[in-house]
């Protein structure tokens, strides 16, 4: 009878397994799972059947285990069960492929709970990432670990003809990919498992590796043959772009560089310094809920204590103000001499969000920081307290994603019509006034309904509404910018869905009495603004002393950060809420 298996590879790297030969390896495996099958036989040589085949080798083993009743005899009532046997008995197989290399194995039964600690959970994404094309493969689904952000998994489905060039891949670790393979790879490395000329073959990869059609034995050996060769090809490193790095030395190492930034950016604060080494550019933030922490009323920041407690010493209604609060207090205290002092104070310090008296959300200060940083002559993320190596080919699909959106997103020029002279106009909120008393404009800078900013500026026309925000510099205040951004759009979604109804009528009240012009809109013409295509836009002025266009001089612009905020706010607005658009503010005149 045909079966579609599953082929998994035995981790032999294990530190359980080092130095064991294949007949080692699946006694230690045996012995050590068998009572969660309750077999109680230990392992016996005698029972492992071998079989050699061309250059393969398989051992089977086979557990029936003891007879035991059917939970559902208790479960059914008496009248039922009486004359009826619910005694059963499990068979679980074991079929390990040994190759020159590796060894593989396939599982029947209940057996797989057996080889669980010593598999490579990541073998058959690793094996597809040294085949993938990913422009020409199918996504049919699939399901990531959340590694950023809010979203800890994800079941994600798509229609025909969905590229995995269209996956995000940042901030999402694949777990499991079902995936229509092109028919070029088809063809190049699983021809004879071909039924037809023209077939594509459907792949399930995970921790295993699963061909998505029934095979005999002599299918599961060509598969082996297959799998064997695609081992020898080196991995594209699509899937797998970034690294986390998970050893603790390093993150210790990476702590004290994050440290080191800010202790060096204290000259710019205090001093004035204009030296690119003492300039720090980073995103402050909430690492755990991200809403609730810009929607916060207040935020109380306490400070240890000697007796092991916390003190509160600020309570403020601005998160902005937060960093340069907890900077004033650090030198304050423990002065500027000392950067051991000074870590170990940050490290002390800890920040809570409020509405009204409830806190929503709190965190260490030091864990509010996202940036990029270079250890080890290589970029280093440090995003929602997690640190990322990026590979080369991450920071080369950044940078080509990044220049597609402003290439084919670009918002026309005439909304956002003035120039941003920085020489005039250093504020964005001196840059955002200027659209005040312009017709079919209104200035909504500042204007704070539940901790959330709708738009910098808005424009209208007859059938669309533009929800414009502003921000000076392609760097990593991007990430603030593109938080803002989705937060406003979640919040706007809601109440256009009728779940706030209120929101819309408290942001008019605000901007009333901001005693700026409002165009004589009454409340309802201008909740009926929302009515129109709603579309949010991301405007960046240039802050190199160049104005070059962004998405010709991506070298220039040289922010990771900023390029991955602005690709996941790109999609997650696609997907869930508006259309975003972009732009680059000329700062004389229009770059085109």
């Amino acid at each position: 009878m045909p079966i579609t298996p599953n082929v998994y590879q035995i981790h032999k790297e294990h530190h359980e397994l080092t130095g064991f030969t294949t007949l080692e390896i699946i006694e230690h495996i045996v012995n050590r799972g068998r009572l969660k099958l309750q077999f109680d036989k230990a392992f016996d040589e005698n029972d492992l059947s071998t079989f050699q085949r061309e250059d393969f080798t398989y051992h089977l083993f086979l557990m029936n285990t003891s007879e035991h009743e059917s939970d559902w005899s208790e479960f059914l009532p008496e009248q039922l069960t009486a004359d009826n046997d619910f005694t059963q008995q499990k068979l679980s197989l074991l079929l390990f492929i040994e190759t020159e290399f590796q060894l593989y194995v396939v599982v029947g039964g209940s057996a797989y709970t057996l080889i669980i600690p010593y598999i490579d959970h990541a073998f058959g994404i690793t094996a597809y990432d040294r085949i993938v094309e990913p422009d020409k493969d199918e996504l049919t689904s699939i399901r990531t670990r959340g590694i950023t952000g809010q979203r800890i998994g994800m079941n994600e489905q798509f229609r025909n003809e969905y590229r995995m060039i269209n996956f995000t891949r940042f901030g999402k670790l694949p777990k499991e990919i079902h995936v229509k393979l092109c028919r070029e790879s088809t063809d190049i490395y699983f021809p004879r498992l071909k039924n037809k000329e023209r077939e594509r073959l459907q792949l399930t990869v995970g921790a295993g590796f699963r061909i998505g059609k029934n095979l005999d034995f002599d299918g599961l050996h060509q598969l082996i043959e297959d799998l064997t060769i695609v081992a020898t090809h080196p991995p594209k490193e699509y899937l797998s772009s970034y690294q986390p790095i998970n050893d603790n030395e390093e993150i210790h190492e990476l702590r004290k560089l994050l440290i080191h930034k800010l202790y060096n950016n204290l000259a710019v604060i205090y001093n004035g310094s204009r030296l690119a080494s003492d300039r720090f550019d980073f995103d402050f933030c909430n690492p755990n809920r991200i809403d609730l922490f810009y929607e916060a009323e207040t935020y109380q920041i306490k400070e240890k204590t000697e007796e092991g407690g916390y003190k509160l010493f600020a309570t403020l209604d601005n998160r902005e103000d937060i960093f340069h609060c907890v900077m004033d207090r650090a030198v304050e205290t423990v002065g500027m001499n000392s950067e051991y002092k000074f870590s170990d104070y940050l490290w002390g310090v800890h920040i809570a969000a409020l509405k009204g008296d409830k806190v929503t959300t709190s965190s260490g200060f030091m864990f509010h920081f996202g940036a990029e940083l270079s250890y080890k002559n290589s970029p280093v993320f440090l995003i929602d307290t997690k640190w990322y190596f990026l590979k080369e080919q991450f920071i080369t699909d950044l940078i080509t994603n990044a220049q597609h959106i402003f290439r084919t997103y670009r918002a026309r020029p005439e909304i956002l019509k003035f120039p941003w002279n920085r020489d005039e106009l250093a504020q964005e909120r001196e840059y955002n006034i200027l659209y005040d008393t312009e017709p079919d404009y209104i200035v909504c800078d500042a204007l704070i309904v539940d901790g959330v900013e709708l738009c910098d500026v808005m424009y209208y026309d007859k059938k669309n509404l533009y929800l414009c925000h502003v921000k000076a510099g392609f760097n990593s205040k991007v990430r603030e910018l593109t938080n803002q951004i989705q937060i406003s759009a979640r919040r706007l979604k809601e109440a256009i869905n009728g779940n706030n109804s209120s929101f819309l009528d408290h942001f008019y009240d605000k901007l009333i009495n901001s005693g700026r012009d409002y165009n004589d809109l009454t409340l309802s013409k201008f909740k009926r603004l929302f009515k129109k295509n709603i579309n949010y836009l991301l405007a960046i002025s240039s802050t190199l002393v160049e104005d070059l266009p962004i998405e010709d001089y991506m070298d220039k612009y040289d922010s990771n950060i900023a390029r991955f905020s602005l690709i996941q706010c790109s999609q997650e607005m696609t997907a869930s809420f508006f259309p975003l658009s972009v732009y680059q503010i000329p700062r004389y005149e229009d770059l085109t």
